[in-house]
């Protein structure tokens, strides 16, 4: 049996960038996938532009929709509309870009087994043995990259902590005339959805609409989704493709990331923004250090623990302030609208945090140091 330095369970955008940066170390690196890609992910497809510089490729090679402005708004009234002279970020379509990253751990030397379904692991003291609908392998680390849903947290009794959430997107084709009125424009509407918000992303040929919350249950998905399409007159004429869900995982103090010679990174470590429900960004910071740690780890006998503090580190400062923040917005969403959604100022600080260009850190000092010279 082959002995693998690592093997990563899921090719999303947390499995594909550790397993690139393995594979450019050095190591013998297998990412495990159960889909066949491109397949579908319950996602808006949104890019900051912070993230967009770090990944260092152009998102046009994947027909990415430039964005240059923002619509807030409550029930899809009362709207704010923001632009920008800068590009705030771009949408794709995930299917595109996860195939990308995919394919650029392939070129790195990291071996690729798609289609093939992780069923389970064994830890030993001299590695793991995981189980597959194909075979079994061995391997000296693993890293759990298998989505918010995903096995292998489960089987390593990790995640008992997280907060959890739901996501509903719907895809629309509307008319030459409507993708024009909608511009390169993110829509966030508020107060339609309990605990979260719904959403249009414009993509290079549909919409992606969708509604997200942070409560564990969305009995009322379905009907919060076609109340707010047929508010925003998304209805008549214009075809909806499909109609797909799914689970979001919040776990801003980054608990529980490892287990013996098991890392978990991404969705399925929890590591989406709970306020503003992005999570590209923190699965491939997780992926990355997740590799870093291993590297280290089989290199110079570095402690897997520390992979926890580079999270904490890099991430998990910035996940507790959007926690917090969320839990405000959720007991009081129609006065936090009105004091940062409908003023342009305070709008426009939103914008930047969603561009990437403003931490929550810093929004809260300026915030704070606003009152205080009051």
């Amino acid at each position: 049996m082959i002995l693998f330095d690592s093997i990563i369970i899921g090719g999303g955008p947390a499995g594909a960038s550790a397993g690139e940066m393995m594979a450019r170390a050095g190591l013998k690196t297998l990412i495990l996938e159960k889909a066949t890609m491109p397949r579908y992910k319950c996602c808006a497809g949104g890019l900051p532009l912070k993230l967009v510089e770090l990944l260092g490729f152009a998102p046009d090679r994947l027909e990415g929709k430039e964005i240059r402005g923002i619509v807030f708004s409550w029930k899809s009234g009362s709207r704010r509309f923001l632009e920008s002279r800068t590009p705030l970020g771009w949408v794709v379509k995930r299917e595109e870009f996860d195939r990308l990253l995919l394919s650029r751990a392939a070129a790195a030397g990291a071996e690729i087994r798609q289609g093939e379904e992780f069923l389970r692991l064994r830890q030993s003291e001299s590695g793991v043995t995981v189980r597959s609908d194909r075979g079994e392998y061995r391997a000296r680390t693993v890293i759990g990259a298998d989505g918010a849903a995903g096995r292998v947290s489960r089987q390593l009794k990790l995640g008992g902590y997280k907060r959890e959430g739901f996501a509903l997107e719907a895809r629309v084709s509307p008319g030459v005339r409507e993708m024009r009125d909608r511009g390169a424009y993110l829509y966030f509407d508020f107060g339609s959805v309990r605990r979260g918000y719904a959403w249009i992303f414009p993509r290079s040929d549909h919409l992606s609409v969708g509604v997200a919350t942070r409560y564990r249950r969305f009995t009322d998905a379905r009907r919060s989704l076609a109340g707010y399409l047929a508010r925003e007159g998304l209805v008549d004429e214009n075809p909806v493709t499909f109609i797909r869900g799914g689970k979001l995982a919040f776990n801003p103090f980054c608990r529980g990331l490892v287990r013996g010679r098991c890392l978990l990174a991404g969705d399925a470590a929890g590591l989406t923004d709970p306020l503003s429900g992005e999570g590209i960004f923190g699965a491939i910071i997780s992926g990355r250090l997740a590799a870093g740690a291993i590297i280290d780890y089989l290199e110079k006998g570095s402690g897997l623990k520390r992979y926890r503090r580079s999270v904490w580190k890099n991430l998990g400062s910035e996940l507790a302030l959007a926690d917090l923040i969320s839990r405000v917005e959720d007991l009081f969403p129609r006065w936090i609208f009105r004091r940062v959604f409908s003023r342009e100022s305070s709008a426009r600080k939103a914008a930047a945090v969603v561009q990437g260009r403003l931490t929550y850190r810093r929004l809260l000092i300026e915030k704070l140091t606003s009152l205080l010279k009051r």
